[in-house]
């Protein structure tokens, strides 16, 4: 009896959370993030994070060369928006993995748009700086 009565509640849990829930009920709900998807004509967002070195040079930043992770810049962006000095720290962070190479003069949180028309790449790519960070 007592599974009877388990097996209903965790089915009425699952079957509401379907209808009402999101992301944090689960696992009474499905995950949202792999249960929609984006319009097909919205571009697809890439956030990067660039650093440029004293001689002019642009590169990407990477967890290799600067010991941080695309995940970890997007999991914080609205701060770096808020207060680009925080890049100070993977500014830092390039300098000790890179002893010897020219000083990063600046780092940029950079948001790649790829455009589609109809669920399709077009080729167009735009690039915005959301924070930009000089010391």
């Amino acid at each position: 009896m007592l599974r009877v009565a388990a097996t209903l509640l965790f089915g009425a849990l699952t079957l509401a959370g379907t209808f009402w829930g999101d992301d944090t009920v689960f696992p009474f709900a499905p995950f949202r993030m792999f249960s929609t998807a984006d319009k097909p004509d919205e571009p697809v967002l890439v956030l990067r994070t660039d650093g440029i070195d004293n001689t002019g040079r642009r590169m990407e930043l990477n967890e290799r060369n600067a010991g941080v992770r695309r995940a970890e810049i997007e999991a914080q962006i609205e701060r770096f928006k808020a207060d680009p000095s925080l890049l100070h720290s993977v500014q830092e962070s390039y300098a000790a993995r890179n002893p010897g190479k020219p000083p990063l003069v600046e780092v940029d949180i950079v948001e790649v748009q790829h455009h589609l028309r109809h669920a399709q790449p077009t080729g167009e790519i735009t690039e915005v700086v959301l924070a930009r960070y000089r010391p």
